[in-house]
C-alpha cells in the first residue's frame, strides 16, 4: 500500500511538471509570434508609399492595439511614429508635432534606439515645411548620429539624403543656388546606396532629389536621367508616393526643354497618383506646378482653376503654423526634458550626498575603531611589560631568597639546634653562657627572617 501511494505521487508529479513545461513552451512560442507580428507590421509600415496614407493609419492602430494588450513598449512607440506621420502626411502639422514629441519622449524613456532616426525625420521635416531649418538640421543630425549608433545603413542613408534635401530647400527658399552643396551630399549617399543590390530600394529618393537639384540649376538633361532612373526603381518596388515626386521632375525638365505636352502628360500623372495615395499636401504642390506650367502656355484660364484647387486644399490643410508655434512645441519638450533631467540630476545629487555622508561617516567610526584597537594595544602591552618586569624581579627575589635560606639561615639555625641537644645533654640545666649564645642566635635568625620579608615585599 504505501508503495502504491509513493507511485501515485511520483506519477502525479511528474504529470504537473509536463504540464507546467508544456504551458511554458507554449507561452513562449506566443511571445515570439507576437514578437514577429509587430516587426511585420512595423515593416508595411515603412513601405507606406505603396498605399493610400489611410493603411499607415490601419497600421498604427494595429499596433497600439497589440500594445495595449501585451504592454509590448517597441509596438507602442512604432504605433505613435506611424501616427505621427499619417498626420504629417495628411498635412495636420499640429497633431504631428504634438504625436511625434510624445513618441521621441517614449524612445528615450524606453530606449528604443532603432527608432530615433524615424522620429527625427518626421520631426525635421514639420520644421523644414514650416522654414525653421535651424530645428530642422538640428533633428538630421541627431538623426543620423543614431543611425550610425544603431549601425543601420539603411537609415544613414536615408538620413544623408535627408539633411541634402533641406540644403537644397533652404537655398531655394533663399535664393541662394550657388551655396547649394547638397548634390555632394546625395552623391556620396548614392554611392553607398549603390554598393549592394539591398539598398536598391534606398535609391529611389535619391535619384529623385538629385534630379531636383539639376532642375534647380537648369541641366535639364541630367535631371530626366536621373528621373527616369527614379521612376524605374519606383515602379519596380511600387513606391507610389516617389512617382509623384519622380514624374513631377520628369514633367518639369520636358517642359523646359521644349516638349510641353509631354512635361503636362508626367505632371498629370503624378497628380493622379497624389490623388490616390489621399495626400493633399503633395496634390496641393503638384497643382501649384500646373499653375505655373499653364500660366506660362497662356492658359490662364485653366491656370486659374488649378490655383483655385491648390488654394482650396491649402485652405482644408492645418498647416498653417507659423515657426514660432512650431518652436514653441519643441521648446515645451525640450523645457520638460531639461526639468526631468535637473530633477534626476537633483535626485541623484541628494543620493549622492547621502552616499557620501555615510562612507564618511563609517570611515570616521573604522577610524576610531582603530585608534581605541591601538591605544588597547599598547595598554595590554605596557600592562604585560609591567607584568613581565614584577615577574622578574618576583624571579631575583625568589632566587635571593633561595639563597638566603640555603646559605645565611642554616649557620643561625644551626647554632640554635646545637645549643639544645648540648641542654638536652646536660639534663637541661642551663648556664648562663649558653643561654647568651642562644638568644644570639635567634636574633640573628631573627633578624635573617626580616630581610627575607623586605626582600618579598620590595619585589612585589
Amino acid at each position: 500500500m504505501p508503495q502504491a501511494t509513493s507511485r501515485f505521487f511520483i506519477y502525479l508529479l511528474l504529470i504537473t511538471l509536463f504540464i507546467a513545461c508544456k504551458q511554458k513552451v507554449i507561452k513562449t512560442t506566443g511571445d515570439v509570434h507576437v514578437d514577429q507580428h509587430i516587426d511585420s507590421l512595423i515593416r508595411i509600415g515603412k513601405k507606406y508609399p505603396n498605399s493610400n496614407i489611410d493603411s499607415l493609419l490601419r497600421v498604427s492602430r494595429k499596433l497600439t492595439a497589440i500594445a495595449i494588450s501585451t504592454s509590448n513598449k517597441k509596438a507602442l512607440v512604432y504605433g505613435e511614429v506611424y501616427l505621427a506621420q499619417y498626420y504629417w502626411l495628411s498635412g495636420d502639422h499640429k497633431k504631428s508635432m504634438e504625436e511625434a514629441l510624445k513618441c521621441l519622449n517614449n524612445v528615450e524613456k524606453w530606449n528604443i534606439k532603432q527608432a530615433y532616426p524615424y522620429i527625427y525625420t518626421i520631426i525635421g521635416n514639420l520644421h523644414k515645411e514650416n522654414a525653421n531649418y535651424q530645428l530642422a538640421f538640428s533633428c538630421v543630425q541627431s538623426g543620423l548620429y543614431w543611425a550610425q549608433m544603431n549601425k543601420d545603413t539603411n537609415a544613414i542613408i536615408s538620413m544623408i539624403n535627408l539633411k541634402a534635401m533641406f540644403i537644397q530647400t533652404r537655398c531655394e527658399a533663399l535664393k541662394m543656388p550657388l551655396n547649394d552643396t547638397s548634390i555632394n551630399l546625395q552623391l556620396n549617399a548614392l554611392k553607398i546606396a549603390e554598393s549592394s543590390p539591398k539598398f536598391e530600394e534606398l535609391r529611389v529618393a535619391l535619384f529623385d532629389n538629385i534630379a531636383q537639384y539639376y532642375i534647380d540649376n537648369k541641366n535639364y538633361k541630367n535631371a530626366i536621367s536621373y528621373g527616369n532612373q527614379g521612376v524605374a526603381l519606383a515602379l519596380k518596388y511600387n513606391r507610389q508616393r516617389s512617382l509623384t515626386y519622380g514624374y513631377n521632375w520628369l514633367g518639369k525638365a520636358w517642359y523646359q526643354l521644349g516638349d510641353k505636352q509631354k512635361g503636362l502628360d508626367y505632371l498629370n500623372k503624378a497628380l493622379e497618383i497624389a490623388r490616390n495615395l489621399k495626400e493633399p499636401y503633395r496634390e496641393m504642390e503638384i497643382n501649384e506646378d500646373l499653375y505655373h506650367f499653364y500660366s506660362k502656355n497662356g492658359d490662364y484660364k485653366t491656370a486659374v482653376d488649378f490655383d483655385a484647387r491648390s488654394q482650396q486644399i491649402l485652405d482644408s490643410l492645418r498647416v498653417h503654423m507659423n515657426e514660432k508655434q512650431m518652436s514653441e512645441l519643441q521648446l515645451q519638450y525640450e523645457t520638460g526634458k531639461k526639468n526631468k533631467e535637473i530633477a534626476q540630476m537633483s535626485r541623484a545629487r541628494q543620493i549622492e550626498n547621502k552616499q557620501i555622508l555615510i562612507i564618511s561617516g563609517i570611515s570616521i567610526l573604522l577610524i576610531i575603531f582603530f585608534i581605541i584597537l591601538i591605544l588597547q594595544y599598547r595598554i595590554i602591552w605596557h600592562h604585560n611589560h609591567a607584568i613581565k618586569k614584577s615577574n622578574e624581579k618576583k624571579d631575583q627575589a625568589l632566587g635571593d631568597i633561595a639563597f638566603i635560606q640555603a646559605h645565611e639561615l642554616r649557620k643561625p639555625l644551626a647554632s640554635i639546634m646545637g645549643m639544645v641537644n648540648v641542654i638536652k645533654a646536660m639534663d637541661y640545666r642551663v648556664d648562663p653562657e649558653s643561654i647568651a649564645k642562644l638568644d644570639e642566635a635567634s636574633k640573628e635568625l631573627d633578624a635573617k627572617i626580616h630581610a627575607v620579608l623586605t626582600h618579598i615585599k620590595e619585589a612585589e
